[in-house]
């Protein structure tokens, strides 16, 4: 907090900087010579396409360097416009002198737009205990992967079976690996699913937000092997939650006049190595959405198909490649990579013609030990914004969610290596997850 002689003004300084969007660190006392720094960004909150201005000063220091959302040596004070903004930033500015340094930072909110996932140095115990959180799986124990169909979450088999792995982990004692053995077919690895509450009556319809984060290991054999036949492997599905009365002795799928939710289901929103291309990609709808699987590709004015899409970071990731890392943000094998979707549904689509584009869909993927970045963003206040499939919103929505190497087109006939993928630290939330810790 900004400190002053006059104690009175302190909690006045205070609520302007809250509502600028700034702070402050490394507070003097009275005839201290360490230095101190505020930094206001006003307004703290802008449209797409719009600015706004960064305010800073300091007391006993002799220089200042910007970094994050801008760098650079800087004045001991004074402004400087952010320029056009099309996603939220954060700016910070380190202020040095006497042998010692003081820090501040404000944030430029752009409307509509999520800001990026905090930096990496969260837990995942930390994370779990976070408000909003709805469900934590470490993946530890046998009890995190027990159920058959029907409960509330567990596992199935394919041509292998899933199975906890202590040798690797992202953090606790196990991970969930599946394996994908040679001559196999579509469904290789079987799969796991948890709903997103134990009663089955947590679920999310218009008006919601829902966040899934998860921690995701290739092997190199997953990643560079072109399996024949195959569409693309796919890493999660979320998707229609089951309803009361989906237990392990009535499992019948609402397809077949039961309570429980299969996999395909209309909602579904698919994150997948679509034509194994080597990049994280969605899809929606299984076959629902006007009769057909929906890709979240952007189409844009310039006849570009971006399959990344998150401006202006990805502006290049396009069909039909080439998909590196300088356009793209590849799969990278032996690191725990760090998925997060956001799905904020606004009005549900009724295959009537009539769209709203008013939901918002985000992917964020970090490697490991880094910052994540926006890989997907559909979102209404840029002009992106899509439109969710619903047929039957009075028993379906978002609360469930699968994870699975579930390959369509796979042929058994092709004798691969035998290749592995791990999954750890699955998250649920109402509210946006931090990255993990290094």
């Amino acid at each position: 907090m900004l400190r002053t002689n006059n104690l009175l003004l302190v909690p006045v300084i205070a609520s302007v900087l809250s509502a600028c969007g700034g702070s402050t660190a490394n507070s003097a006392t009275p005839g201290s010579t360490s230095p101190t720094v505020s930094l206001v960004a006003n307004p703290a909150t802008v449209a797409n396409g719009a600015s706004s201005t960064l305010t800073w000063s300091s007391t006993n220091a002799t220089s200042c360097t910007a970094s994050s959302g801008w760098s650079g040596a800087k004045a001991t004070s004074g402004t400087q416009s952010t320029g056009a903004l099309t996603a939220s930033s954060s700016y910070s500015l380190t202020c040095s002198g006497s042998g010692s340094s003081g820090s501040a930072s404000a944030t430029v909110t752009v409307a509509g737009t999520p800001p990026p996932p905090p930096p990496g140095s969260q837990s995942f115990s930390t994370r779990c205990a976070q408000p909003g959180v709805l469900r934590c799986v470490g993946f530890d124990s046998a009890s995190d992967i027990a159920g058959g169909l029907g409960a509330n979450s567990g596992i199935q088999p394919g041509d292998a079976t899933p199975a906890l792995d202590a040798t690797l982990k992202a953090s606790g004692n196990s991970s969930l690996k599946f394996v994908i053995p040679a001559n196999s077919g579509a469904n290789s690895s079987g799969y796991y699913w948890i709903n997103f509450s134990d009663n089955l009556l947590t679920q999310f319809g218009e008006n919601s937000e829902i966040y899934i984060q998860w921690r995701q290991r290739f092997s190199p054999e997953f990643i560079n092997t072109v399996y024949a036949g195959g569409g693309g492997w796919k890493q999660s599905i979320i998707g229609e939650g089951d309803n009361p009365g989906c237990t392990p002795s009535n499992s019948l799928t609402r397809g077949s006049g039961g309570f429980c939710a299969g996999s395909c289901t209309q909602l579904e929103v698919v994150t997948q190595n679509t034509e194994q291309r080597g990049i994280a990609q969605m899809y929606h709808s299984c076959g629902v959405k006007d009769g057909r699987y929906e890709p979240l590709d952007l189409l844009t004015g310039d006849g570009k198909i971006h399959l990344q899409y998150a401006t202006p970071s990805l502006t290049n990731c396009n069909y039909p490649g080439p998909y590196t890392t300088a356009n793209c943000i590849p799969y990278k094998a032996d690191q725990w990579m760090t998925f997060q979707v956001r799905i904020k549904v606004g009005t549900w689509y009724k295959n009537d013609g009539i769209y709203h584009r008013d939901t918002a869909i985000h992917l964020w993927i970090a490697e490991e030990g880094q910052s994540s970045r926006l890989a997907m963003e559909r979102e209404p206040s840029k002009g992106t914004g899509y439109d969710l499939v619903n047929l039957t919103p009075a028993i379906s929505k978002y609360g469930k969610v699968w994870l699975l190497p579930y390959h369509t087109g796979k042929s058994s006939a092709q004798n691969n290596l035998p290749a592995f993928t791990w999954y750890d630290e699955l998250i649920i939330s109402r509210n946006q997850i931090a990255d993990p810790a290094p």
